[in-house]
């Protein structure tokens, strides 16, 4: 029997599961055939949901409750404490009463205040 060489052996070897590999890859198209085995094109769908703008009614008043504070009840209608003072012209933010009836600034609506203002008298100088 004739002896081959180790690596004419192993390059046998290579060469048969070469061949192996390709036949069995033969069908993916990577010679420009058409397989038979190739998956679908993916489809895919876009849908678009558009929301109708949402619309908040800001109440234009607001009666105070037992336990209600200045800043809390600013805070339910996103506004700012001293938005809230100023627009009801209230001085002393905590002497509010329950029952007492509050007016609340719409969106977009300007503050004024006539309330009076603190001021500081200069110190004398020596």
């Amino acid at each position: 029997m004739h002896e081959m060489k180790y690596s004419t052996r192993v390059g046998c070897l290579m060469a048969v599961m070469a061949l192996m590999v390709g036949g069995a890859l033969g069908g993916c198209g990577s010679d420009g055939a058409k397989g038979a085995d190739t998956l679908p094109p993916i489809v895919t769908t876009t849908t678009t949901t558009t929301m109708p703008p949402t619309t908040t009614t800001i109440p234009s008043s607001y009666v105070i409750k037992r336990g209600d504070s200045l800043f809390k009840i600013a805070q339910m209608f996103g506004i700012s404490t001293a938005e809230l003072a100023a627009y009801n012209n209230i001085t002393k933010p905590d002497s509010i009463q329950a029952g007492q009836k509050l007016k609340i600034p719409q969106p977009g609506e300007t503050t004024t205040s006539t309330a009076p203002v603190a001021t500081t008298a200069p110190t004398p100088t020596p």
